[in-house]
């Protein structure tokens, strides 16, 4: 996944960026196709503000939080985007048209030759 990091009333921070960037790849390997991140930080009323916005193919997904510790908003980011991967995966996933696969139509092939096979016997 690419990322791309803008800060806003908040020093740039390497180590910032390096847990920001392990914590979203991990979290990456649930998306069905590679993704484009932008990571927002700012500072507000002495709370850290973290937005991330990951498109895809698939669908746009946003997440946000607001935590006086920097490393406790990625945290809480990361499960909010998490839940939403696999929300999302297990929708794509379970959603498919049984009669585009290979075993949906090999079904469909069985059924009529069955029926037409007992149309031959009984008649």
């Amino acid at each position: 996944m690419k990322l791309n990091f803008t800060f806003k009333h908040l020093d740039r921070s390497e180590a910032l960026e390096k847990y920001m960037a392990e914590r979203l790849e991990g979290v990456g390997r649930f998306l069905l196709k590679d993704g484009f991140a932008n990571v927002y930080c700012s500072k507000q009323n002495h709370e850290f503000c973290l937005e991330v916005s990951v498109n895809t193919r698939e669908k746009y997904f946003r997440a946000m939080a607001i935590h006086s510790d920097p490393y406790h908003a990625v945290d809480a980011v990361v499960d909010k985007l998490e839940k939403q991967f696999l929300k999302t995966r297990k929708v794509l996933q379970s959603h498919r048209r049984p009669e585009l696969s290979r075993e949906g139509r090999l079904e469909q092939l069985n059924d009529r030759f069955e029926t037409q096979l007992k149309y031959k016997k009984a008649a």
